[in-house]
């Protein structure tokens, strides 16, 4: 927190700025006060960020979720302009650290804290999809511990749950991926259960310190959330069942909003309901604001905005009847393609990339990932439309006792047993180990077509749903499928991605024994092998 510089303006709309919260590529969070004394945290953006139609769409949507939510979860929002030259939203101040720095700062949260923590998340949701909306974005740095409770901010990619849409462009993927649900990262359109999702995701890294679905890289985090069960083993006992059924990967298995309040049962009163690590912070941020407010230079009125040009030669004006309609603001005609996106917290702005960006002072899991939709061609191979595509694959997938006897692995490696039913398999996954830790996974999905779009629309759905740019590399020609995604090399991970008309493909090859420049053989090889146990079926 420091005070405004000479290059931030003396008001945004009617209020006068005092300090800066925070900042980023996208813009800044002032602290401002308001005629009537109260103090406000004023969201800005770079005003030549606005001149992006989609941005500025996005931005026009943020708000309107914002004001859409009220309750005492929630920080309530006090004004905002979406159409000025600088776009800026004003949310009341709420003195306290997000949930992120709590766990940077004060560790863990003891099982009852992690039981109010719940229980004030739960609520927020009840609000947030009461509105019609769904949040998407929850996770610890979105989170306020206030002196009164829980507060959820950031409503930049919260969306009304009947008007949410599928990701279906290149790097489209929006979020944090230790938080978001399977069905989002598949692609598929998130509900109110998405959030639930989140929920417990939030909770397990509250009151064990670490998400419950990890890895050493975010293709290997969105693996795991997709297709493994959560670690939960350090979560207190007390919690671990209701996070775990958060996480179901189902949506229609995940409790409410209510069923999560209703499970916890009644939570204890308490004056000072965090560790005294963050109401030291919450005390120490109220007496840098006091005197940022105390310091701050005097202010003039706050500029009136000049009236709209009128041409010389328009007629004159008359008068409205006093029966005329109220006419509803036009909306801004909707983008395919949402450029930039920008999210931003109380204290820091997490900034869109095409790689993951991280918020200024987090570490480890506490880092932000998000990702730029990039307008930029899809390749698909082939000359015939994948609306046209028939499915090649329509048999049962090789259970892994057939894979094991067909795919031959580098020395060292053993199969791991896995247990497998008989019925029809749509998907599978096996996987080799050794005993330095080293592993090779290799799963498939088989996608029927249904509802009128064909299994190819729906693997290359999948299938682009990896794509990172900068991150990822395009093989239109590896031979054993139609395309590939490989991920940059990284010491001793590496990564393929592929789609053969309506199956996608997934490797991984980890070992200290095949670094980069090993791994990428031993990846495709193993791919090679095993397509062949697939179309031997």
């Amino acid at each position: 927190m420091q005070t405004a510089g000479s290059d931030d303006p003396s008001h945004i709309g009617p209020f006068r700025t005092v300090a800066v919260l925070g900042q980023g590529g996208m813009g800044r969070v002032l602290l401002g006060a308001a005629p009537d004394g109260r103090l406000v945290a004023v969201k800005r953006v770079h005003a030549d960020l606005a001149d992006d139609e989609g941005f500025r769409a996005r931005f026009r949507r943020e708000v309107d979720a914002s004001r859409r939510v009220s309750g005492a979860y929630t920080a309530p929002v006090v004004d905002a302009d979406p159409d000025a030259p600088a776009p800026w939203l004003a949310s009341l101040f709420l003195p306290g650290p997000t949930l992120s720095e709590a766990l940077e700062e004060a560790g863990v949260l003891p099982e009852e804290t992690g039981r109010r923590l719940a229980a004030g998340l739960a609520r927020a949701l009840a609000d947030v999809h009461r509105a019609g909306l769904v949040h998407r974005d929850l996770k610890p740095s979105n989170v306020l511990l206030t002196e009164d409770g829980v507060r959820v901010i950031d409503f930049g990619i919260a969306r009304a749950a009947d008007h949410a849409t599928r990701i279906t462009h290149t790097g489209a993927l929006i979020g944090s991926p230790a938080f978001m649900a399977p069905e989002q990262i598949e692609g598929r359109a998130p509900g109110p259960a998405a959030d639930v999702f989140a929920l417990g995701a939030t909770l397990a890294v509250a009151c064990a310190g670490r998400p419950p679905f990890d890895g050493g890289s975010v293709p290997a985090v969105l693996y795991a959330v997709v297709h493994e069960e959560p670690d939960l083993t350090a979560v207190p006992p007390g919690l671990r069942g209701l996070i775990g059924a958060c996480l179901a990967k189902d949506p229609a298995l995940r409790p409410s909003p209510q069923e999560v309040s209703d499970r916890l049962g009644p939570v204890a009163a308490a004056a000072r309901p965090w560790p005294e690590a963050v109401h030291a912070r919450i005390a120490a941020q109220r007496a840098e604001v006091d005197r940022l407010v105390r310091t701050a230079p005097p202010a003039g009125p706050a500029p009136v905005p000049a009236p709209a040009p009128v041409p010389l030669s328009a007629p004159a004006a008359t008068p409205a009847p006093v029966t005329a309609p109220v006419r509803t603001p036009r909306r801004p005609r909707p983008r395919r393609r949402l450029r930039i996106a920008a999210i931003v917290t109380a204290g820091a702005l997490a900034v869109g990339g095409a790689v993951a960006a991280t918020v200024p002072g987090a570490t480890g899991w506490a880092a932000d990932a998000y990702y730029l939709v990039v307008p930029e061609p899809v390749p698909t191979p082939g000359d015939v439309p994948l609306d046209r595509v028939a499915d090649r694959y329509t048999a049962a997938l090789p259970t892994c006792a057939e894979v094991f006897t067909r795919v031959e692995v580098p020395a060292g490696f053993v199969p791991r047993p896995v247990a497998e039913t008989p019925e029809e398999r749509v998907s599978a996954q096996c996987t080799w180990t050794t005993r330095s830790g080293g592993d090779i996974t290799v799963s498939w999905n088989r996608y029927d077509s249904a509802g009128g779009r064909t299994g190819a629309e729906l693997a290359k759905e999948r299938h682009e749903a990896f794509y990172r740019r900068g991150t990822t590399r395009r093989d239109l020609a590896p031979g054993f499928v139609e395309e590939a995604l490989r991920t940059e090399p990284k010491g001793e991970y590496c990564v393929l991605y592929g789609r053969d008309v309506n199956l996608t493909l997934f490797l991984k090859v980890e070992s200290p024994d095949h670094p980069v420049g090993r791994c990428e053989s031993v990846i495709t090889e193993t791919g090679r092998q095993a397509m062949a146990a697939v179309k031997a079926r």
